[in-house]
């Protein structure tokens, strides 16, 4: 992985999937709860913190029964993570990381090199 651990945003992830792994709240689930899609709480426990919105402000510490000083907690990491640069998803993974391995065409025929840069370039492109 690419991420500086030190990040508050990483630091928010860890601390959220921390929480929500000490209550049994499996990861599919949870993020129904708190209404984003299993990519999106995927990426904000790895430090994407762009997809949490007021609502999910509230539905957080509601679903996973946060006490008063983990609220707090909660809302100081969150704050933090706020408060610099947002990490994005080449922050996170490296090419490398994410490069494929056994890819192959509908037809089973493997992808070419050219295939694969294609791919990546996808998959590293900014979204907007």
């Amino acid at each position: 992985m690419n991420t500086n651990t030190q990040h508050p945003a990483k630091a928010f992830g860890d601390w959220l999937r921390e929480k929500r792994r000490a209550r049994n709240l499996v990861a599919r689930v949870f993020s129904g709860a708190v209404w984003l899609s299993h990519a999106k709480y995927a990426e904000l426990e790895l430090g994407v913190i762009k997809w949490v919105s007021q609502k999910q402000e509230l539905l957080i510490p509601l679903f996973l029964g946060l006490n008063k000083a983990e609220k707090a907690e909660f809302v100081a990491k969150l704050k933090a993570a706020r408060s610099v640069k947002n990490l994005c998803f080449s922050d996170i993974f490296t090419r490398d990381e994410l490069r494929p391995v056994r890819a192959c065409h509908h037809n089973g025929k493997q992808i070419t090199k050219e295939d694969e840069e294609r791919i990546l370039n996808a998959v590293f492109a900014p979204l907007s």
